[in-house]
């Protein structure tokens, strides 16, 4: 009794420091699981007044909808607020990250619609472990193996030093039965393989203490990653000027600070960064050379600076922009906006819906039927290459395109609001076999 005490206190402590560090009210996520269910049961107890619960259904497995009802019902017993959304995903590849990023763009919303100054989740230091393992075993280097950061903007996540141990302890004690989640027992599932047979024999062989000092590694690897990231943004704007870099100055940072000075650059310029393109785009600017980048452009250094340029014949990509009613996009040569009148419905879509450029593995197709690559469309309607990059698409906030302006699919009645497009730039393709143009 006296070590379940212990393990529930240790639990309020940390939430308690939490609501200490944030002012506020604080948004708690609960999936109905143990650790989620201990968070909710503490955070109720030390700041009842500042806590609100909420609980999303992410429509992939049967009994979800009675899962979050049963969350409702124990946050309403408990005198908080509570909040749901459906987010009706789908199962398939990838679910997981759909999954994950779906969720947090829920909660964020909800926190900024009902008053909430942070997002609150229940990590713990059994899942830092995990994420820890994850990552080295995939090829992390220091910022990877940071795994599960302790905060963020507006993301709390007060039990990273709690073992799982503990939340059970809290949970059983309160008389409560958690939501047993299938997907922790499949074999398929990277993380379940590290749960269930990697981190048991890990025990045997180091001690029951492993987790707790992976987590400490992972906290540890987050500091020094915070220390060097502030470290290469000082020398980033040394070496800026104005849309480049003085190759010179880069040259003289050592590696550690240069990698993330260059990948801050190159993630500001909206290039997806590898280890490799790093490597390459680094070697780029020791010996005045050029590197291809992601979407068709070139980081060249001339003249002892380094500018990133289309390719040779390749139209820029605009960057993502949000699509709000009223207010119309430019984007590829075309006018984008939500208006009335015929067109394409965007009915059932979640918003905020972007105007956007194709990225890999974009596809088009009722979530019920056959889909087809964006690429395909593109290239079946006669697009050339050199204007398909900068091709604009409407794609809702999980991703899922809903068109593919002008092309797909075709404007017609339906329920508002509608997605509409004309070309104000005005844009000529090559009719195939015909020496023709048209004007889209």
């Amino acid at each position: 009794m006296h070590d379940d005490g212990h393990k529930q206190s240790v639990i309020r402590d940390a939430v308690a420091a939490m609501f200490g560090r944030q002012g506020g009210r604080i948004l708690v996520a609960v999936s109905g699981g143990v650790d989620s269910l201990a968070l909710l049961l503490s955070a109720a107890e030390v700041a009842r007044e500042r806590t609100g619960v909420a609980s999303l259904d992410h429509g992939l497995r049967p009994g979800s909808a009675r899962e979050v009802e049963g969350v409702g019902e124990l946050a309403r017993v408990r005198g908080l607020p509570f909040h749901s959304e459906a987010l009706g995903l789908t199962p398939g590849p990838g679910s997981e990250a759909r999954a994950r990023a779906a969720r947090y763009a829920a909660l964020h919303r909800i926190a900024e619609r009902e008053g909430y100054a942070a997002v609150a989740t229940a990590h713990t230091a059994d899942d830092q472990a995990e994420t820890l393992l994850m990552r080295l075993a995939r090829g992390a280097a220091l910022r990877g193996a940071a795994a599960i950061r302790a905060g963020g903007p507006r993301l709390l996540r007060p039990l990273l030093t709690v073992r799982r141990a503990d939340t059970e302890a809290l949970v059983a004690a309160a008389g409560l039965e958690p939501v047993r989640d299938p997907s922790n027992e499949d074999p398929g599932l990277f993380r379940t393989r590290i749960r269930h047979h990697v981190l048991p024999v890990l025990r045997q062989a180091a001690g029951t203490g492993v987790v707790e000092r992976l987590a400490r590694f992972a906290r540890s690897a987050a500091e020094d990653e915070e220390l060097l990231a502030g470290l290469a943004g000082e020398a980033l704007a040394r070496v800026r000027d104005g849309a480049g870099l003085d190759a010179v100055g880069v040259r003289a940072v050592p590696w550690p600070l240069r990698s993330r000075l260059l990948r801050a650059w190159l993630e500001e310029l909206g290039h997806p960064v590898s280890d490799r393109l790093l490597r390459d785009v680094s070697a780029a600017i020791d010996h005045g050379g050029r590197t291809g980048l992601p979407g068709r452009r070139v980081l060249a250094t001339e003249g002892g600076w380094v500018r990133v340029q289309p390719r040779p014949g390749q139209r820029e990509v605009p960057a993502p922009a949000e699509l709000r009613l009223g207010m119309p996009v430019d984007f590829g040569g075309f006018r984008v906006w939500i208006g009335e009148g015929p067109g394409v419905p965007a009915g059932g879509a979640n918003f905020p819906l972007t105007v956007r450029a194709r990225r890999p593995g974009d596809r088009v197709g009722r979530d019920e039927g056959q889909t087809r690559r964006v690429q395909d469309v593109l290239v079946d309607a006669g697009i050339p290459a050199e204007l398909r990059a900068a091709w604009p698409l409407v794609a809702d906030a999980r991703g899922r395109v809903l068109w593919v302006v002008g092309l797909w699919p075709r404007p017609h009645p339906g329920a508002a609001p509608f997605l509409h497009a004309e070309a104000p730039v005005r844009e000529f393709v090559q009719e195939s076999g015909t020496g023709k143009q048209r004007s889209l």
